[in-house]
C-alpha cells in the first residue's frame, strides 16, 4: 500500500467517525426548536415554556410515563410538579422550589444525543431566582440503551440555604401503579421495599447505602433505577407520592452541612428503565446500569 492511499484511507475513516460523533447513530436526533429527543429507547419531550419541565417521556413505546401539575398559588402560571423539578423536602411554610414553577431559562442540544438546560425559578412562593444547569446525556445502543445520564449543578453562592435538598425528582405516573420502592439497607446487605402509599407527605428512610433505589411495578414488573454518583455529600432515600400530578416522587435527598448549602453542589444521577425480562429486583442491578 502506498503512502498515499494509506493517508486517503485514515482521512476517510477519520471523517467517517466525525459524522458518527457529531450526528449520532440511525434514528437519533436532538430537535431545539421542539425540545424533543429521540435517542435508542427514549422519546423525551420539554415544555416550550419551563426549559426544565419534561412534559412526556415514552420508553420502548410505552405510553407518557409521567404527568405535570398547575399549582394554584403562582401569578406567573407554570407547572410545580413535574419530571425533573427540585424541592428541598419540606411541605409547610418553609417550603422551597429551585427547579419548578417559575422557572425559565434556556434549552440546548448538545451533540451528538445530549441535552443542556440552564434555568432559574422566581416570581412564585418559594423560588429565589437560584442559578440551575442541568444536562442529559442518551444512549442508542448496547447495555446503556436504557439509561439516561443526568447531572444537574445548582449555584447558591455566599447566602447559605439551610434546608435539606432534593435536587433532581423523576416521576412515573401514574403513582398507584409504580407504587413501590425497592432499595439496598445502610450495609448493603439485603433489599428493603417502601409502600409509596404510605409517605404521602414524604419520608426519609435512612437505612440506605446511597447507592441506588428503584420505583417499582409489582404487577407489570416495570420501572426505573435511580442509580446516584458518590459525591461529597451525606444522603438519604425520600420515599414521597403527590397527589396533584398522580406521580410517585422518590428522589435522593441531599442532606445539608452544618450551615446549609453555599458554593455549587452537584447531583449525578443514572435513570435506568427496565422490564421484568431485564431486571427482577435484586441487589444485583442490571447490565447498563
Amino acid at each position: 500500500m502506498t503512502l498515499r492511499l494509506r493517508l486517503v484511507l485514515q482521512l476517510l475513516a477519520v471523517a467517517a467517525l466525525v459524522a458518527c460523533v457529531f450526528s449520532g447513530s440511525a434514528g437519533a436526533s436532538v430537535d431545539p426548536g421542539q425540545r424533543t429527543v429521540t435517542a435508542g429507547a427514549f422519546r423525551v419531550q420539554w415544555s416550550q415554556t419551563d426549559p426544565e419541565e419534561i412534559t412526556s417521556l415514552s420508553w420502548n413505546g410505552s405510553p407518557n410515563l409521567t404527568n405535570s401539575w398547575t399549582h394554584p398559588f403562582c401569578p406567573q402560571g407554570g407547572d410545580s410538579e413535574f419530571f425533573g423539578n427540585s424541592w428541598d423536602t419540606f411541605e409547610d411554610v418553609n417550603f422551597r422550589a429551585l427547579v419548578g414553577w417559575g422557572s425559565g431559562g434556556t434549552w440546548g442540544g448538545r451533540s451528538p444525543n445530549g441535552v443542556a438546560i440552564d434555568s432559574s425559578a422566581s416570581g412564585c412562593f418559594g423560588t429565589s431566582g437560584v442559578p440551575v444547569q442541568t444536562s442529559y446525556q442518551f444512549f442508542n445502543g448496547g447495555a446503556v440503551v436504557n439509561r439516561i445520564l443526568v447531572h444537574r449543578k445548582i449555584s447558591f453562592g455566599t447566602t447559605p440555604f439551610p434546608y435539606d435538598l432534593r435536587a433532581y425528582i423523576p416521576r412515573l405516573y401514574p403513582r398507584d401503579q409504580y407504587s413501590l420502592v425497592v432499595h439496598p439497607n445502610a450495609a448493603g446487605t439485603a433489599l428493603l421495599t417502601e409502600v409509596g402509599n404510605d409517605c404521602e407527605f414524604g419520608c426519609e428512610i435512612t437505612n440506605w447505602n446511597g447507592t441506588w433505589f428503584a420505583v417499582h411495578d409489582p404487577i407489570s414488573g416495570r420501572g426505573m433505577i435511580v442509580r446516584h454518583a458518590l459525591s461529597s455529600n451525606p444522603v438519604a432515600l425520600w420515599v414521597d407520592m403527590d397527589g396533584g400530578s398522580q406521580t410517585t416522587a422518590s428522589s435522593v435527598a441531599l442532606l445539608q452541612p452544618a450551615g446549609g448549602f453555599t458554593g455549587t453542589v452537584s447531583e449525578t444521577e443514572f435513570l435506568c428503565f427496565y422490564n421484568s425480562s431485564i431486571w427482577t429486583p435484586s441487589l444485583a442491578l442490571p447490565n447498563g446500569c
